[in-house]
């Protein structure tokens, strides 16, 4: 799939670049993956965000809350 997105298209270079050298297993290319995904979640989420109505201060709350943070100790999770 193609992105017009150039950080996207930078990230998933890398990421292709990264398997081809050092194979799927290998740490920086599994990092690479990770940066390639991010990009990804991010260009659809200013996709989203640009094509939404403008939300009320309760939506932009629970928004918030989804993306809060989140540290997991002892088995529980816990807000950061």
């Amino acid at each position: 799939m193609a992105h017009s997105n150039p950080e996207v298209r930078q990230a998933q270079s890398r990421y292709a670049t990264r398997t081809r050298e050092l194979g799927p297993n290998h740490p920086e290319t599994q990092a690479a993956q990770a940066e390639f995904r991010s990009e990804r979640y991010m260009a659809a989420v200013r996709a989203a965000v640009a094509d939404a109505p403008p939300l009320t201060s309760e939506q932009r709350a629970r928004i918030a809350a989804i993306l809060a943070p989140v540290t997991v100790a002892s088995g529980t999770e816990e807000a950061a």
